[in-house]
């Protein structure tokens, strides 16, 4: 959706119900263009936009300018930066670093340890695969974020593996993030996923046979 003004952003906002629903860190090596019509070079924003009138869902991804306006104009406090890199410089250090401490305080004994890796799980495969809002993976990820202080359903467990199996045709979700690591270094705590793999060992199809873990 086009939102590359802020009467533009304005408008958008007066006929359609807004909400964000992700903020994502670019990996190096990915490269996106904003609906603003400007090349996205750091963090950037997904919206979804519902239509007041018709109810019609449109997609909104935008870089961090427009993004701000749209939360200014939706009176919006902004989603948590899912961020797996590992900065380099020491501007990008300690921004890192504040990154981690602001969702350390934001997460602080709120989180179930196996919601918490499902949860990054669902973000790594929001990024991969370009997922657009009012699909499956993003209807689990708001279940998810808000029963985290719960351990979470074995089905949603079950779907996520589901959808990286038939995204990345039977790659797993870790062997994805590590044909990532030529060009990236990620933060360890996002690329864990042994209590979602312990999970899946526990787990049988309808005819009683074990389910491959894609995580």
């Amino acid at each position: 959706m086009d939102c590359r003004s802020k009467e533009r952003r304005q408008r958008i906002v007066a006929n359609y119900e807004v909400r964000p629903v992700a903020h994502l860190q670019l990996l190096q090596g990915q490269t996106k263009y904003s609906d603003a019509k400007k090349m996205i070079h750091d963090q950037y924003y997904v919206f979804e936009a519902k239509n007041k009138t018709t109810g019609e869902i449109q997609t909104i991804q935008c870089g961090m300018g427009a993004a701000r306006d749209f939360l200014s104009l939706i009176n919006h406090s902004g989603l948590p930066l899912f961020n797996p890199l590992c900065q380099q410089n020491n501007e990008r250090r300690n921004e890192n670093i504040e990154i981690v401490r602001r969702e350390n305080e934001h997460e602080k004994d709120k989180w179930d340890p196996v919601a918490k890796q499902l949860y990054h799980a669902i973000m790594w495969t929001i990024v991969l695969i370009n997922a657009k809002p009012n699909t499956t993976i993003f209807e689990i990820k708001d279940k998810v974020y808000q029963y985290r202080r719960n351990k979470p359903f074995r089905s949603n467990i079950k779907s996520v593996n589901t959808i990286l199996k038939s995204c990345f045709r039977g790659v797993t979700l870790t062997d994805k993030i590590n044909q990532l690591t030529t060009q990236n270094r990620f933060r360890k705590d996002v690329c864990q996923f042994d209590l979602l793999i312990k999970e899946m060992n526990n787990m049988k199809d309808k005819e009683g046979n074990s389910i491959s873990s894609f995580f």
